[in-house]
């Protein structure tokens, strides 16, 4: 009889071990996922799911991290979108560590996200499921947006290598997956209509009437453009920019900040930004923008237009207008003529589905400043909200709710007994009536 109890025994305890390895297998083939948070905290949207399910092609996702919160952060993030698609892999390597793959893949800040898909790549300093689901959208979306730099007045040449040249920035944005192209208006007489944004790149001779129509006609027909004028140049745009409510400044920017970095007065430190636009919305590094001028929002707007600033100078800055003793080498704040910073440099305005954005410095992305701090990053932030699609998606961040649990004083001692007490005295007690029947046999 004895021997029979240990061999059901023995055969229970096989079918349980075996079961366990079935359950096992089955579930590291097939992971399932429960998220018991009231808002779904550790759950993706159904947008991203839809997104990640719809993937044809393997994404890589590098995320360039030290260890630390941030990392643990973001690994838990990325796990839910590889949990969703066996095409999304992910991986981390800690830049310091591994400083000839940061360099390769041009990082130069902490917690980024690398996204590629084929020969397209985004980057993503934000570790957020909004920011990497809209760049997963980027990669993966088939063709590509053409970007015209304007050409034929002394604009940046983007195939130029030298100092004031424009070819990295068009090596950037071709990284992103954007085709890059000259525009001649002289030859075509209007802008393209596959022109995703026109960008007028620091003119050193005045545009024809013409030609200012004609990106008049683009920007009233849902156009994107960026002007990028330095100081004294740029008058014939006053129009445009008059009826989009932006001012342009007659004056150049001082800022005394700069020698702090080792650059001169007359190298803005651009230090503040808006941070409610898509533009400039959790941008934290500072940029260098190069005898700048002044752009600011007119308080004259009529209509269905909306003008903001995107970023400004440091306090130490002011807009100096006397540009005849600044040519002199004649330095001084006239509190009477001059106006103190913080000091717009960029602004942002729109009219319906149209958009223009103006900067007051055409040098800071050219090759020789591109590098240095945030330009690059800033530049590329505003092609990336100038030619956004519709299928890009806005993802409101998990709220976190904090639900108390109020007991009255019965629950309060149920609690208390029925854990603590009365299921260890039953256990003990069965394992006691157990024992003492095994004991007879």
């Amino acid at each position: 009889m004895k021997r029979y109890i240990e061999i059901q025994i023995g055969l229970l305890i096989s079918i349980f071990l075996g079961i366990l390895i079935i359950i096992n297998l089955i579930f590291s083939r097939h992971r399932l996922r429960f998220d018991l948070t009231a808002t779904k905290r550790y759950s993706l949207s159904t947008q991203t799911i839809k997104v990640l399910k719809n993937l044809k092609r393997p994404v890589k996702v590098i995320g360039f991290f030290a260890t630390g919160a941030e990392r643990d952060k973001a690994k838990e993030l990325l796990e839910e979108y590889s949990y969703q698609s066996s095409k999304f892999k992910y991986t981390f390597i800690d830049p310091d560590r591994h400083p000839l793959e940061a360099k390769r893949y041009g990082i130069t800040t902490y917690n980024t996200i690398v996204i590629s898909c084929g020969e397209k790549e985004e980057k993503v300093s934000s570790t957020t499921e909004e920011a990497i689901t809209n760049a997963l959208i980027r990669v993966t979306r088939p063709g590509k947006k053409t970007i015209y730099f304007l050409s034929g007045h002394g604009e940046h040449p983007i195939d130029d290598i030298g100092k004031d040249g424009y070819s990295q920035i068009k090596e950037a944005l071709s990284k992103q997956g954007y085709e890059v192209k000259d525009l001649s208006l002289f030859q075509t007489g209007k802008v393209p209509k596959d022109a995703a944004t026109l960008i007028v790149a620091g003119p050193k001779k005045s545009l024809l009437s013409g030609e200012i129509k004609a990106l008049s006609n683009y920007l009233n027909n849902k156009g994107r453009l960026i002007l990028l004028l330095d100081p004294e140049s740029g008058s014939e745009f006053y129009p445009i920019l008059k009826e989009m409510g932006v001012k342009l400044g007659k004056d150049m920017i001082i800022d005394k900040m700069s020698s702090l970095f080792g650059g001169d007065y007359l190298m803005p430190v651009v230090v503040r930004y808006n941070l409610s636009h898509p533009v400039t919305k959790d941008f934290k590094l500072a940029c260098f923008f190069i005898m700048a001028r002044s752009v600011w929002p007119s308080n004259k707007v009529e209509g269905n237009i909306g003008v903001e600033t995107l970023a400004w100078t440091g306090r130490s800055s002011w807009a100096e207008t006397d540009l005849s003793a600044l040519r002199r080498g004649s330095v001084g704040f006239d509190k009477e003529r001059d106006r103190p910073g913080p000091i717009s440099v960029a602004t942002v305005s729109t009219k319906g589905d149209s958009r223009l954005v103006v900067f007051g410095d055409s040098d800071f992305i050219s090759n020789t400043y591109l590098g240095l701090s945030g330009n690059k990053d800033l530049f590329l932030n505003t092609i990336n909200w100038l030619t956004e699609e519709k299928d890009l998606i806005a993802i409101p961040p998990k709220e976190i709710k904090g639900t108390p649990l109020i007991l009255t004083k019965n629950q309060a001692k149920i609690i208390f007994w029925l854990p603590v007490v009365i299921i260890p005295g039953l256990i003990f007690v069965f394992g006691i009536v157990v024992y003492s029947r095994r004991k007879r046999l």
